[in-house]
């Protein structure tokens, strides 16, 4: 007899008996497992009668857990729904390309005037010297120009004019020596080395390329535009040619300078950042950048500076302190340039001729419910409307309806439906399982009672039925008021939100302890259903009636497993003697029989 089904229903450790080896009717001839299972049909058939009752208290329990999710999920919706920025939402509608501007309730209708007078800046500090060795002169040698790029052997084709020319550029050469070859193309005078910068001068267009080596790159040549001025042509070094590398370490950049720097850390803002002189210039910029110092770090590298912008707008502060490191020195930012950040400005009228001034340290104002961003300034006046936003109010209003409808029907369907009949229960969905399950419940029944008699709930205020937004039981009234659903006049509706709107928002969603509006009442009632010790809980809850009935239910179901397992094991006992006797009988007879054979013999 196997009772793991009943046992598995309650995680009840069941090992069958009849999983081990029983010899029953060997010598009898009898079928005792059969005749085993026939004197046990009655206990087994009163464990089957629990084991139902069990399992349908489950179900029923799965059944409530499903009906509160849904309530719950109603209540989450009137959550936001009751609310004013929700009913009385606004649109606003303007022309301009420079402002963004959002309305909330209780911004008032109508058309406004923005003058946008001056947008709000960041602070910045930049450094006040180049980071990288600027004391370069015309006796230094190319090849020891390796501050961002490593000098190399290089071979230039230069077209001027309509005739070409190959220069080839040593490592050993001075940049004396380098201006003195350039001159051979572009002549006397025409080829400066200025401040760290190379530049070119010529009375013909003409063009460089690079075939070898790096001269190109090392003097900031690579991208710099060749531009004209009357009838001459010129380009020159983006960069002085002892900008850095942000790959380099701090100690490296120090030792181009002849300074020093030591380990520690860099306080920006009272934030510190740890480094060490190992640590490249690129790291020390993403730890500042990662840091909570309130700035931006980036490294210029046309200018060889580094500029920290605060990350707001605004009068902010950057103070920077290396704590005796001399990084501060290194990175020039001990004379470095302070840029203080300024708020924004605009002015605001309704009617055109008076103007309040407005001041942001951000670009976001906030005037009489609006909340207006700057994106960019204008010398005309920008123009604003602000109108209810009645086809968003009406879809919030029809999916109250519609999410109103769906939990009404679902109970109601869950009241009426019958079980599911023809299917063996291991052929069944959990869905099928659960139908009828709680058909008729009583407090099913009373729930959906209550909810119903909202549908004719009166609020005190201007609107004090559903009716009159135009939302009734509709064409088949009796029967829609039966079941609880509801329809929609959209007409109707409309007509009140344009007469009315403050008033439509008050009927659902008002606070007032006297007149709470639907939406408040609702959501209320349905806290109470499902919160820990509500209505719903005291049943399917951790200590509700539901569970108490399956530990009663659950130890009766065990007391009747122990019970008929200990019968089938007396059974299969005293069945066993019986062959023991049988088998003694049998070989006695069996003897007695060839004794007999021997002496009539």
């Amino acid at each position: 007899m196997d009772l793991s089904s009943i046992a598995n229903t309650i995680n009840y450790k069941y090992q069958s008996t009849s999983s081990k080896i029983q010899f029953g009717g060997i010598f009898s001839g009898l079928d005792t497992a059969s005749i085993i299972d026939a004197l046990l049909s009655k206990e087994v058939e009163r464990a089957e009668v629990l084991n139902t009752k069990y399992k349908k208290l489950d179900l029923k329990q799965k059944a409530y857990q499903e009906l509160d999710d849904k309530l719950e999920s109603f209540m989450s919706f009137l959550s936001t729904f009751k609310l004013q920025s929700t009913l009385l939402a606004k649109k606003v509608s303007t022309d301009s390309q420079i402002l963004s501007v959002s309305a909330n309730a209780s911004s008032i209708n109508g058309t406004y005037y923005i003058k946008t007078l001056s947008t709000a800046t960041n602070s910045s500090l930049v450094s006040g010297r180049t980071i990288g060795p600027d004391n370069i002169d015309g006796s230094t040698t190319f090849g020891t120009l390796n501050y961002r790029y490593v000098a190399q052997d290089s071979q230039l084709r230069i077209q001027k004019g309509s005739t070409t020319q190959t220069i080839s550029i040593s490592t050993s050469d001075t940049i004396n020596d380098i201006i003195s070859k350039l001159e051979t193309v572009f002549g006397s005078g025409n080829v400066t080395f200025t401040q760290g910068k190379l530049k070119i001068d010529s009375n013909e267009a003409f063009a460089i390329r690079e075939t070898s080596g790096t001269f190109m790159r090392v003097f900031n040549l690579s991208d710099a535009p060749i531009t004209q001025n009357g009838s001459t042509y010129s380009i020159q070094s983006t960069a002085h040619v002892g900008a850095i590398s942000t790959s380099k370490s701090l100690s490296e950049i120090a030792s181009y300078r002849g300074l020093s720097v030591s380990s520690g850390e860099l306080k920006i803002n009272d934030v510190s950042i740890s480094f060490t002189d190992s640590t490249t210039l690129k790291q020390l910029i993403d730890a500042i950048n990662k840091s909570a110092a309130g700035v931006t770090a980036r490294y210029d590298e046309n200018s060889d500076k580094i500029i920290l912008t605060s990350t707001s707008t605004g009068s902010n502060t950057i103070s920077v302190e290396d704590n005796g490191t001399g990084l501060s020195q290194l990175l020039g930012l001990d004379i470095g340039t302070f840029n203080v950040g300024s708020s924004a400005h605009i002015q605001v009228s309704n009617d055109g001729v008076n103007w309040t001034d407005l001041y942001s340290s951000s670009n976001t104002f906030s005037y009489s419910g609006l909340t207006i961003t700057v994106k960019d300034l204008s010398t005309s006046t920008q123009v604003v409307n602000v109108t209810n936003d009645t086809d968003a109010i009406v879809e919030q209003i029809k999916e109250f309806v519609n999410q109103w409808n769906e939990v009404m029907k679902y109970m109601r369907t869950k009241l009426t439906e019958s079980a599911v009949t023809g299917k063996e229960e291991s052929e069944m969905t959990d869905e099928e399982r659960m139908q009828g399950i709680l058909k008729n419940d009583s407090l099913l029944r009373r729930i959906f009672e209550k909810m119903r008699s909202f549908i004719t709930t009166s609020v005190s205020g201007d609107v004090k039925y559903l009716w009159e937004l135009g939302i009734t039981t509709g064409s088949y009234g009796y029967q829609n008021m039966i079941s609880g659903a509801l329809e929609i006049d959209e007409d109707k509706l409309r007509a009140k939100l344009t007469e009315n709107p403050e008033a439509v928002w008050a009927f659902f969603g008002s606070t007032d302890t006297s007149t709470q509006g639907l939406a408040q009442q609702l959501q209320q009632y349905i806290r109470d259903l499902t919160k820990i010790g509500g209505q719903i809980d005291s049943v399917v809850g951790l200590n509700g009636s539901l569970n108490r009935e399956k530990r009663v239910l659950a130890q009766q179901l065990t007391d009747w497993i122990k019970r008929i397992q200990k019968k089938e094991q007396d059974l299969w006992t005293k069945f066993s003697a019986m062959e023991e006797a049988v088998a003694k009988m049998q070989s006695m007879s069996t003897y007695l029989s060839n004794i007999s054979t021997k002496s009539s013999s």
